[in-house]
């Protein structure tokens, strides 16, 4: 499979660390090797081993997919999507349109938001990268999948845009507890923070009344 280098952590002297992703059905891979490659070079896996221009780079130390995640749409997300602090749930607000279509064709917004955008800036973060940084990353890997429906970005982004924006401003009704908040917190998003404790807290209180 084919995969691309995002980051890499390390130097020449203690060998690197690379993270690199399938933009097809979003998958990741760690690679050690002591060779050095550039941002965006294309490597290929073939079982637990990595290879570059069809050289051995070095094996493979860990790998997650997308396919494996859990993706809720049972709560209210601030920022639309999200993903729990292990990184074992994706998040998509429960009152966001499943299916969006643009250019006559029509999106699965699980598709590209969870498990295209949330997913992959989670990996990012994971990696040690900023929530801005990694979002940054994450939209070039949605973009891509939209493109490859033949769909285009703007028009895309225009009407996502729109959710997004009604969404933002629609009060929060329960907000999943393992809500990893790094996004709110880089953003100094105060606002959504106070909202999202008190979300929280009654999804906290909602729980201690219930009847056994």
């Amino acid at each position: 499979m084919k995969y691309r280098v995002l980051s890499k952590n390390g130097s020449e002297k203690r060998g690197f660390t690379y993270l690199a992703v399938n933009y097809v059905l979003p998958s990741m891979v760690k690679v050690s090797s002591c060779i050095r490659l550039g941002f965006n070079s294309t490597i290929y896996i073939d079982n637990e081993v990595a290879y570059y221009r069809r050289r051995y780079l070095g094996k493979v130390l860990d790998y997650k997919s997308a396919a494996d995640m859990m993706v809720s749409t049972d709560y209210s997300i601030k920022y639309t999507g999200g993903y729990s602090i292990n990184g074992n749930r994706v998040f998509i607000d429960k009152n966001f349109p499943r299916l969006i279509v643009v250019n006559n064709k029509v999106v699965d917004t699980v598709e590209s938001i969870a498990k295209h955008h949330e997913v992959v800036e989670k990996w990012m973060i994971n990696f040690g990268h900023t929530y801005a940084y990694s979002h940054r990353i994450a939209t070039s890997v949605e973009k891509e999948f939209i493109r490859s429906k033949r769909v285009k970005w703007d028009d895309y982004n225009y009407i996502v845009g729109r959710y997004l924006h009604n969404n933002y401003r629609r009060k929060l009704e329960n907000t999943p507890l393992d809500l990893d908040l790094l996004p709110y917190i880089e953003s100094k998003d105060t606002r959504a923070l106070r909202e999202i404790k008190e979300s929280m807290n009654t999804e906290i209180l909602n729980i201690m009344d219930y009847k056994y």
